[in-house]
């Protein structure tokens, strides 16, 4: 996967599923906290969010470091 409009529709693709997810939590976020719930529910909602986006960047730098030193990144199937 070398090959570089590969990695170029790759990246487009990861840049338009980040920017859906920050609008989708954006607006669920703005939803939570002006729809008149109770402040437990949206400290729970939020830490929820929070939780997910902790996990998410620490895999993605886990794929990142391991990336650089793949021993099988030449093998082809």
């Amino acid at each position: 996967m070398s090959d570089s409009t590969t990695r170029t529709i790759q990246g487009l693709g990861w840049l338009l599923v980040i920017a859906a997810a920050l609008v989708l939590v954006g607006v669920v976020g703005y939803a939570m906290f002006f729809s008149g719930e109770s402040s437990w529910v949206v400290w729970v909602v939020g830490a929820l969010y929070l939780g997910f986006g902790v996990l998410l960047l620490s895999v993605l730098r886990q794929r990142l470091i391991e990336r650089k030193t793949d021993k099988y990144e030449d093998v082809d199937i």
